[in-house]
């Protein structure tokens, strides 16, 4: 209805322009969708309530019309949005299990001896991140679980270990061709690909090494902890919406075993991962590693592998907890992840307004293809790079920017005779920044619920750093096209980073916070 319109912007323009302006992320998705509502139904007054009531209702059920076989109409739960909120809620009832049995205070006291500021808790979250490249939502709520205690008791603020959680998960994701990301896009390059290039494979494999914003997304984070970075927008929101900060008075409570909170976290780590495989296995039927990434069920995974890690969990600290607790671990666990659950469903039913119904992508799309194809060749991985962010930002999801860019990317490339592992690159680089800005995006919902702060909050502490390594990656876009060198593109870019991330440190250093 909107797709040759540029009416098709208005909802993802309006629910970012109402989060900058209200920093309120869940009436601002819910006016978006009633703004979906009043455009496609404005001549039907009640419509735009059955309209809303649909949208919001999809993301957990879908009622079919009855049929020849039946009479009565059949309910289809959307299971994957189910397993996704129960695991959430398994997570937070196990960080309140964790809490309860004293295994915090043991691990924060233990690694008060090892890890004694700020900047150390930071690089154990930044390494951690890194290291569990499986899965983006994996990634960000695991993290987390590992890092907050640490990260409160050095004094380190919760927006900031958001920023390192968010600025690891995805650059980490689309980096790895062995994980679910990898899996995904060479599914989609395999048809949008010549064969004379190669197979998805070999073409995500070679993008990698010229993807310059993830590579520049995690220098960005190193210098940020090493320098100990403090942007305006940083220093200005700290800990908001936090209720389970950890102060210093509360090491002085009791303290079991730091094994009863290692032990659930490598259980949580090992058994979703073994069940992502597993499940890849079971639909694909093939026992190789890509094969098994592409067919998973991650939502699944994560709910059954994190259902036997609050298991063990609960099983190796009973005798710490006291009876009359599990009620109020129950209940504290639910209540600290209901704000992450609302902000999702919202999240989930306005993408299907803002990509079916405005068609804002199509739109996008197709304004993109006839500037493309009057740009120049040696700007393409520029201009690739600016459209992916700006498609994947306005409508809060990296995968379905690389569905819609990477064919195009590929076409228009291969007609005007440029680099088409380069563009390739800019389309992903790009996508994955636009999806890690997006206040709308579940990567960035997902990164706030991990480090236990508000997603308004993140979501404009996170902008100036990630941007600053998108500007220089465009720069470096720009080189490696017209000198036809990726070094070239690495040591302007690289120079260009550390510049301006050396002037923040002499002018934004962190100070010391103190609870």
């Amino acid at each position: 209805m909107y797709a040759d319109s540029a009416l098709s912007l208005l909802v993802p323009v309006c629910v970012i322009g109402l989060v900058f302006l209200t920093r309120r992320v869940v009436l601002s998705l819910f006016l978006g969708i009633v703004l979906g509502g009043i455009m496609m139904s404005y001549h039907d007054f009640w419509g735009i309530f059955a309209y809303v009531y649909d949208k919001i209702s999809s993301v957990l059920y879908t009622i079919e019309p009855a049929s020849t076989t039946s009479t009565l109409p059949h309910i289809q739960i959307s299971w994957w949005s189910v397993y996704v909120f129960g695991f959430l809620i398994i997570l937070g009832i196990l960080t309140q299990v964790i809490s309860h049995s004293g295994a915090v205070n043991a691990f924060v006291k233990w690694a008060r001896h090892r890890v004694k500021s700020p900047k150390g808790s930071e690089f154990i979250a930044f390494i951690a991140g890194i290291v569990i490249f499986i899965d983006d939502y994996f990634n960000a709520l695991t993290v987390g679980q590992i890092s907050k205690s640490l990260n409160d008791a050095n004094h380190s603020t919760r927006e900031r270990l958001a920023y390192v959680i968010d600025s690891t998960s995805a650059p980490v994701c689309i980096l790895m061709p062995i994980s679910s990301w990898g899996a995904y896009i060479i599914g989609i390059m395999q048809a949008s690909v010549p064969a004379t290039i190669g197979d998805g494979l070999f073409v995500l494999m070679n993008s990698v090494w010229s993807n310059y914003y993830a590579w520049f997304a995690l220098l960005a984070v190193f210098l940020t902890i090493y320098w100990q970075i403090n942007l305006p927008a940083m220093a200005r929101h700290k800990n908001i919406g936090v209720s389970d900060l950890l102060h210093d008075e509360d090491l002085s409570k009791p303290a079991s075993s730091i094994w009863l909170l290692i032990i659930p976290v490598l259980v949580l780590i090992i058994s979703i991962g073994s069940m992502i495989l597993a499940t890849g296995y079971e639909a694909g039927g093939e026992a190789t590693l890509f094969a098994m990434l592409k067919n998973t069920d991650t939502a699944f995974s994560l709910f059954y592998g994190g259902l036997f890690a609050l298991i063990v969990s609960i099983a190796i600290s009973l005798k710490f907890l006291r009876k009359e607790s599990l009620p109020i671990i129950v209940i504290d666990g639910i209540k600290s992840m209901l704000p992450a659950i609302f902000i999702l469903i919202l999240a989930w039913a306005i993408g299907p307004v803002i990509r079916d119904d405005m068609q804002t992508g199509v739109y996008l799309a197709n304004v993109s293809k006839e500037f493309l194809s009057q740009g120049a060749v040696s700007m393409m991985p520029v201009i690739l790079f600016l459209i992916s962010g700006f498609i994947a930002f306005a409508t809060g999801t990296s995968w379905g920017t690389f569905a819609i860019m990477l064919p195009i990317g590929v076409s228009v490339v291969s007609a005007s005779g440029g680099d088409i592992i380069l563009s390739v690159s800019a389309v992903l680089a790009g996508a994955v920044y636009g999806d890690h800005t997006s206040p709308i995006s579940d990567t960035t919902i997902l990164s706030a619920t991990g480090a236990g702060c508000s997603v308004q909050s993140h979501f404009i502490t996170q902008l100036p750093y990630a941007t600053t390594a998108a500007v220089c990656a465009i720069v470096s876009f720009g080189v490696a096209s017209l000198s036809s060198s990726l070094l070239a593109g690495y040591a302007v870019g690289i120079v260009l980073l550390v510049g301006v991330f050396y002037f923040y440190k002499c002018f934004f250093k962190a100070p010391q916070l103190s609870h």
